[in-house]
């Protein structure tokens, strides 16, 4: 049980050090963006050398920044979202379950309408002491089935007959770093997975983003500290200076509600296994509630219109769900498993085993967990 009042002593002996620090370090990075903002070289100066940490490119000025206007009706967006319960081993047989939730908003001058569905798939295993039940292993499944939850209903959507400007939107990046943790055989097969989800959506010209809310990346604060070490590798690894701000830090300093940033492209080193066009670029908007990132592929990053209607429908769908997305909050609603949704699989679970052989059991510790005395 956390001792509140020990917690509020030792908030009390760290605030003002860290209050004051931050201050500091956000200082020291408006001086230098001040000095970079309306550099035309900058990027090439940058991309003429090899960095040790992750600097994107783009093109024009790195402070560049542009209104976004007002999306038209009709519209129409499509939302997908997944969850899991992973396998647990204080729980009966070696399998795991994945929803994958999707909300379908359309926008008429006249008339609106929503679709919601979930889809819950179940993922037996053969060996409970495989590698194939692992958190990430999960998580990455649970990427592709939303990819493919995607294409499958915004081909529907198409093949309908639908002529209403349509995106979709995902929650989280379109980076799939995640697979470097796994070995290189399961990192093919996931991003080639990804890579087929992905090229359907381009074949089909369906404009798609991952959206990012408070994101955590430090690619422009990389920069910033380039910079401030004059362009110099060995004083840049010495240099922590900057280390407690966020990119959304340094976009605080130029965006204003309603804005977005240049079109960056993304240098992360799991993006050079992406095919060409399916690159993944990015941006900064900032939605009146906070800051937040949206990655798209290359194909959309090339075509001005599509960029700018992306980021209308986004800053559109933040603002009805006041912060943040309404497309992906329902979406998200549809896809979460609550504590009831999981003590009702393994109840389903212990049912079926039963039904056959009797053989299901659980540990001790999870018997024990559920009684919770008082």
């Amino acid at each position: 049980m956390l001792n509140h009042q020990e917690l509020v002593a030792q908030l009390d002996k760290v605030s003002k050090d860290l209050c004051v620090k931050f201050a500091r370090q956000k200082d020291i990075a408006r001086q230098v963006w001040d000095s970079i903002k309306d550099d035309q070289e900058l990027c090439k100066k940058l991309q003429s050398r090899k960095w040790s940490m992750l600097v994107p490119s783009w093109n024009g000025l790195i402070g560049f920044y542009k209104n976004i206007e007002s999306v038209s009706l009709p519209y129409a967006v499509l939302a997908v979202d997944g969850s899991q319960i992973y396998y647990d081993k204080h729980q009966g047989p070696a399998c795991y379950l994945i929803n994958v939730g999707s909300v379908l908003l359309r926008y008429g001058s006249v008339k609106s309408s929503v679709e919601m569905s979930s889809q819950p798939l179940v993922i037996v295993s053969s060996d409970s002491d495989s590698g194939s039940q692992t958190a990430e292993v999960v998580n990455s499944q649970r990427e592709e089935f939303e990819l493919k939850a995607a294409v499958e209903k915004s081909t529907k959507f198409l093949n309908d007959g639908h002529e209403t400007p349509f995106i979709c939107l995902f929650d989280g990046t379109l980076i799939f770093s995640n697979v470097d943790v796994q070995g290189s055989d399961e990192k093919q097969n996931f991003l080639q997975s990804y890579f087929q989800q992905l090229h359907e959506l381009s074949e089909k010209k369906i404009v798609h983003a991952g959206y990012i809310s408070f994101p955590r990346a430090k690619e422009l604060v990389n920069v910033l500290k380039i910079v401030l070490s004059q362009y110099d590798e060995n004083n840049v690894q010495g240099l922590s200076v900057l280390d407690g701000l966020t990119d959304m830090d340094v976009a605080s300093y130029f965006l204003k509600p309603g804005q977005r940033s240049t079109v960056f492209q993304s240098k992360s080193p799991v993006v050079y296994a992406y095919p060409k066009h399916l690159k993944p670029y990015f941006c900064y908007m900032h939605v009146g509630f906070e800051i937040v990132r949206l990655e798209f592929p290359q194909w959309i990053a090339c075509d001005q219109n599509l960029v700018d209607f992306m980021c209308s429908v986004a800053l559109d769908q933040a603002q009805k769900g006041k912060g943040y997305p309404v497309c992906l909050f329902e979406a998200h609603e549809q896809a979460v498993i609550k504590a009831m949704d999981r003590e009702f699989f393994y109840i389903m679970i212990q049912k079926m085993t039963q039904k056959y052989d009797g053989s299901y059991q659980s540990s001790c510790k999870s018997m024990k967990k559920a009684q919770v005395p008082m």
